[in-house]
């Protein structure tokens, strides 16, 4: 009898290792949803700018301005248009080098360039007013390349006075454990979004880093500072936030610590809005592999319940989510539209920029 109970133990043990371990097992939805067709977006003939082909690549960013509704479109160089809604569908025939404000502009000068930083781009992963006089904080992923085009990325805070038209006094915020010099090959951290937790007046930053016993997994930093400044800024380590983000003087952060939960299923590149619907934050990623999109809910932004599938798999491979809403990409309610890149090319990267309606039930 015994030795029967013994048995049935291990048993349940191995298939509870292989439920949480094994990719192919999907996790119930914490909310139920329902997604719409796949619509295209086409790019009119006056969008001319080289980007159409490989967005999105990281994020899409709605601002509010007066009736209007601006649009950051980011890739190596970030574009910004506007129109009087906040789908990109709207603003899509505005992609043109007249309207590059941030990165790599007119292909070779780099706005606020850092050697050993962002001479290789900066994808702008999230904008916010900070008045209402014109002056805006951007985040952004930056990017400097080794030979073959691999590379160290981070994660840099830039202002604005007009409204997101000119940028200046660019600085790292969150970084690696190890210099560019140091690494090798793909390195670094990024591929994030930033928040404003307006409960707790805090500046919260989701990006994919290197943590221990696992692939490159969603990780979390903070400030508390107004202006979310260089400097002001500490990574989670399970229990607080207390892992320095940035020392100017080694040019290093400390070690990453992955959310629990959402390193059961690896990924980067996040959307998060908080959702008053539900009364949770609601987070979409996509996974390295199988590339697919998931989603996983939080009340307080920190703790996160089981990533479960969304979009996407190896048939049919969809990364770079984003979440829009008729307010933006902040809030959202019962129903919301989920932004991809689809159909992309595996050789040369290019893509179509796609979407479907998630509605909760």
């Amino acid at each position: 009898m015994k030795k029967n109970i013994f048995n049935s133990a291990i048993i349940v043990v191995i298939a509870l290792f292989f439920s949480t371990c094994n990719l192919n097992y999907d996790y119930p939805p914490e909310h139920n949803f329902t997604l719409g067709p796949i619509n295209i977006v086409d790019y009119p003939s006056t969008s001319t700018h080289y980007i159409k082909d490989y967005i999105p690549d990281g994020k899409l960013i709605p601002v509010k301005r007066d009736s209007n509704w601006q649009l950051f479109w980011a890739e190596n160089v970030d574009i910004l248009t506007e129109a009087s809604t906040p789908w990109p569908e709207d603003h899509a025939g505005q992609l043109t080098t007249a309207n590059e404000v941030y990165g790599i502009k007119n292909g070779k000068n780099v706005v606020d360039e850092i050697t050993g930083f962002n001479e290789n781009g900066s994808w702008f992963i999230g904008v916010y007013p900070l008045n209402n006089s014109g002056k805006y904080v951007g985040f952004y992923h930056a990017e400097s390349h080794r030979d073959g085009g691999i590379a160290h990325k981070s994660i840099g805070v830039t202002y604005s006075d007009d409204y997101g038209k000119t940028w200046h006094d660019s600085a790292p915020i969150i970084v690696g454990s190890q210099t560019k010099s140091e690494s090798t090959g793909w390195s670094g951290l990024g591929d994030g979004c930033v928040i404003y937790d307006k409960n707790n007046k805090r500046w919260l930053c989701y990006y994919q880093g290197k943590v221990s016993g696992a692939q490159n997994s969603i990780c979390l930093a903070m400030s508390d500072d107004p202006e979310a400044k260089s400097g002001t800024w500490k990574k989670w380590n399970g229990g607080s936030f207390s892992v320095e983000a940035y020392n100017p003087e080694t040019k290093k952060g400390g070690a990453n610590h992955a959310l629990s939960n959402l390193r059961l299923r690896p990924g980067a590149n996040p959307s998060v809005m908080w959702n008053t619907y539900l009364n949770k934050w609601v987070m979409v990623y996509h996974g390295w592999d199988p590339k697919k999109v998931y989603i996983a809910f939080s009340k307080d932004g920190i703790n996160w319940g089981n990533p479960s599938s969304v979009i996407g798999g190896a048939d049919n491979p969809i990364w770079y989510p984003n979440l829009i809403s008729t307010e933006g990409d902040l809030v959202g309610g019962k129903e919301l539209r989920l932004y991809f890149s689809y159909q992309q090319n595996p050789t040369d990267g290019k893509r179509k920029l796609a979407y479907c309606t998630l509605t909760f039930n």
